[in-house]
């Protein structure tokens, strides 16, 4: 009988799926004890209305989906700080330079020590400037808190204009 509870108890206990634990890689300099994993696709749909909501200039859903202490650093190293600067600063560009924005790839990732939540991405911008339309590859690196998105940092690449065949 002791035979039996023994080979019940290891069954049941190896059967059992217990989550394994999330270990992480990378680092961050601003939070040397934080690694990262792949986060989840509710953070990259966020993303996706987000950047919709800047190609349909709909500035409110813009504002909703932002905290009020967001913070931008462009790639030119210009900062936003807060969603009335966020706001003026959109409407200015989108007069000026007609942004859009055209994803090809994400990738949410989260902090396992501090839960944080971010997403990394590559968007194809176009932008009008003097009549003349520019490409550049944009990647953007987003933070979110409580769903919203709290600060992001982009990074920017020219895209050489097409030589034409011969």
């Amino acid at each position: 009988m002791r035979k039996l509870f023994i080979l019940i108890f290891a069954v049941t206990f190896a059967a059992c799926n217990a989550p394994a634990e999330q270990v992480g890689a990378g680092f961050f300099t601003g939070a040397p004890d934080v690694k990262y994993v792949v986060g989840s696709d509710e953070i990259t749909d966020a993303w996706v209305k987000f950047i919709d909501a800047h190609n349909e200039r709909d500035m409110e859903t813009i504002l909703a989906m932002e905290t009020d202490e967001i913070a931008i650093v462009g790639p030119d190293g210009s900062r936003v700080n807060g969603k009335e600067m966020h706001e003026q600063r959109l409407n200015e560009w989108f007069a000026s330079e007609d942004p859009k924005w055209e994803m090809y790839w994400a990738l949410p990732y989260a902090g396992v020590e501090d839960n944080s939540t971010w997403i990394v991405a590559g968007h194809r911008m176009t932008l009008t400037i003097n009549g003349e339309e520019v490409t550049a590859n944009s990647m953007i690196d987003a933070e979110f808190i409580d769903g919203k998105v709290n600060r992001f940092f982009v990074y920017n690449m020219a895209v050489p204009a097409e030589v034409p065949s011969e």
